[in-house]
């Protein structure tokens, strides 16, 4: 059976079986973390979070949130 009868058949998409996901470099939000918090240990996540959209950064706050705890700063 070819692979567009097979999808026909289970009702599936054939463009899910060709896609890749991209892989993101996230290098560039810890390494700017690290520096902050090496600058200001006793700030917390919201002023780390708002220093870093001051400096022109669009991420959003779960995506910052996730390296900040990856880097045991949550305490």
């Amino acid at each position: 059976m070819s692979i567009p009868q097979t999808c026909a058949v289970l009702n599936f998409n054939r463009n899910s079986l060709y896609y890749k996901a991209k892989g993101r470099d996230d290098q560039k939000i810890i390494e700017l973390l690290s520096c902050l918090v090496e600058k200001n240990p006793r700030n917390g996540f919201k002023k780390l979070y708002f220093s870093i959209r001051n400096l022109g950064f669009d991420w959003n706050h779960k995506r910052i949130y996730r390296f900040y705890k990856k880097l045991g700063l949550n305490i």
